[in-house]
């Protein structure tokens, strides 16, 4: 198994825009069928603060999911872009967005509201 994980933070004036870029790149790797699995979620912490996990059968199947031009076009700038380390020295608990398993792609609605509401 080969995972993909990404930990960003959006920028506070352009929310929107990072949400609807973040949707497009959700979209082209879930519908990849290289993809096993993908969970994208949002901080119940931290409103600014999400994170990617893609799983993958083997490293291949990695480079295979992200080699479309469609896939590039929109993970390449959330790759070059992500601020937070893969692993920190606090804990975090993060709210599912989005779900793919097998290409299948279900978005989900938030039941924590955004932070410091």
């Amino acid at each position: 198994m080969f995972l993909l994980v990404i930990t960003v933070r959006f920028p506070a004036v352009d929310r929107e825009l990072a949400e609807a870029g973040a949707d497009a790149m959700v979209a082209a790797l879930a519908a990849q069928p290289q993809t096993r699995r993908l969970r994208w979620a949002r901080s119940t912490e931290d409103q600014d603060l999400r994170v990617l996990v893609a799983e993958f059968d083997s490293a291949a199947a990695y480079r295979s999911a992200t080699s479309p031009m469609e896939v590039r076009a929109t993970l390449i700038p959330w790759l070059s872009g992500a601020t937070e380390p893969a692993i920190t020295a606090t804990s975090a608990v993060y709210e599912v967005d989005a779900v793919a398993d097998d290409g299948v792609l279900s978005l989900l609605d938030p039941i924590v509201p955004v932070p410091g509401r």
